[in-house]
């Protein structure tokens, strides 16, 4: 029945991806053909998810019961599911085989059992997530009990405010408590409802660099060690057993970023361009360090930009007067409506974002255990030396080169963060140093299989000539 129920929730958010995809190809007066089916329900599915949490945070602002909260998402599904089944009758298969070829059997019974190994291991453990039972899913408890629009502050706040509740993580993102909160209206073990999602999430995304690297000619059997790879990377495998932290969330929308930044440099396409916006908005909505990732997203393009313009040594010469400039100064120090932006040797302040003294705490041994004493991610990082050495030696588009350029400057922030800020105390309890790699390991690990793949097409082509 948990099971059940969890399938049927993963299958709202596809209806809801796929409904809207279908209103929006209505409205432009253009045609949804469904060519790659992988591809078309993965997409299809976060977006639901992202099209889930944004309806959810509107209906804050409007005091409904959770009855009529039910109510209100029974009906706006069923119109999604008029839309996407009339599409789907009338055009949307049309041409598509729906056989499946022995090798894609192959491949999705192996996510599939994955998947079903994982959460078999996962049930038969109480939910232990600290960020579950404190963060996302006590935050969800509180709507259920006094309605979704409730105030819900720290302390400071909860004292000053009487009217609304206290959660010690009043401050962070709503998104995947709104995840946790609709089974809770319907079921009475929504945990296990939302691990299923966890795990039919990442299976998605799995089927999904799955059919990315068939489509750049990866041979069957480094698809399947892919599979292999990125099932049995311990740190991996953890977060979706004990699931309930947002990190593997983050981490799937980042790779959702990557590929369609590449689908849209391939063929700039409006609706390619709003799944874009949509999926980077999905960060800062889902942690607090997705807006990190965010301005390294807006960063890296500024950065492949300028590298490929006419101009670029004089961008690349202004760009280091300027710098040298905050040096002569001694930083910047400007007021904004957003917040103070800050940057000297003492101190980092990054509007309401960052607020930290800048200080060298070494955490080397911290950093060694955990990338590799305590055999967290096996030996997949020993390949970051060969993807930076292939970006540099080959050729890339645009779009490949915006994907490696945040890759690299997400680690080397990574290791700032860590080494010279406040954040280098949850390098030292060993609680925050992996999860934040976490959420950049499936973009590594696919950019490291192209490179494998790319590099035995190219040896296969010097063999024929």
């Amino acid at each position: 029945m948990i099971i059940l129920s969890g399938i049927v929730y993963c299958l709202y958010f596809i209806i809801l991806g796929y409904g809207v995809r279908v209103a929006y190809n209505l409205i432009t007066h253009k045609q949804l053909i469904i060519a790659r089916k992988t591809d078309f329900f993965a997409h299809a599915f976060f977006q639901g998810v992202f099209i889930h949490v944004v309806l959810f945070n509107l209906l804050q602002y409007i005091e409904l019961s959770n009855k009529q909260l039910l109510f209100t998402t029974i009906g706006y599904t069923s119109l999604c599911l008029i839309l996407a089944l009339k599409h789907a009758i009338n055009k949307g298969f049309e041409g598509s085989s729906v056989q499946l070829k022995a090798k894609s059997l192959v491949l999705n019974t192996a996510v599939i059992l994955a998947s079903l190994f994982i959460y078999w291991n996962g049930s038969l453990l109480p939910n232990i997530a600290w960020d579950s039972w404190v963060v996302w899913e006590s935050k969800a408890e509180q709507w259920l009990y006094h309605g979704l629009s409730i105030d819900i502050n720290q302390w400071t706040n909860w004292i000053q405010t009487p009217d609304s509740l206290f959660n010690l993580s009043a401050h962070y993102p709503d998104a995947l408590s709104l995840i946790y909160f609709l089974p809770k209206i319907f079921t009475s073990n929504s945990n296990g409802v939302v691990h299923i999602t966890y795990l039919f999430a990442f299976a998605m995304i799995t089927l999904l660099l799955i059919s990315r690297l068939a489509k750049i000619g990866a041979p069957f059997y480094l698809q399947l060690f892919f599979i292999v790879i990125i099932y049995t990377t311990p740190l991996i495998s953890n977060h979706l057993m004990i699931h309930g932290y947002a990190d593997i969330w983050v981490a799937m929308y980042v790779l959702l970023i990557m590929l369609t930044l590449m689908d849209y440099n391939d063929e700039q396409n409006l609706g390619l361009g709003l799944t874009l916006v949509c999926y980077l908005s999905m960060l800062p909505m889902t942690k607090l360090e997705g807006w990190v990732w965010l301005l390294l997203f807006i960063i890296s393009h500024l950065i492949v930009t300028a590298f490929n313009h006419r101009h670029k040594n004089l961008i690349f010469i202004a760009a280091i007067c300027f710098v040298l400039l905050l040096i002569i100064l001694g930083g910047i120090d400007i007021s904004t409506p957003l917040g103070n932006l800050t940057i000297n040797q003492q101190r980092i302040t990054l509007f309401n974002l960052i607020d930290t003294p800048v200080q060298f705490v070494n955490i080397s041994n911290e950093l060694m255990t955990g990338f590799f004493w305590q055999n967290n991610w096996s030996l997949v990082w020993l390949g970051l030396p060969f993807l930076l050495i292939s970006f540099i030696r080959e050729p890339h588009s645009k779009a490949s080169q915006l994907t490696h350029v945040f890759i690299f400057l997400a680690l080397l922030c990574f290791l700032f963060l860590f080494y010279f800020t406040e954040a280098s105390k949850w390098a030292q309890d060993m609680t925050a140093l992996n999860r934040v790699v976490l959420q950049l390991t499936p973009c590594y690990l696919f950019l490291l299989f192209k490179m494998i793949t790319q590099m035995g097409i190219t040896q296969n082509d010097n063999h024929i000539n």
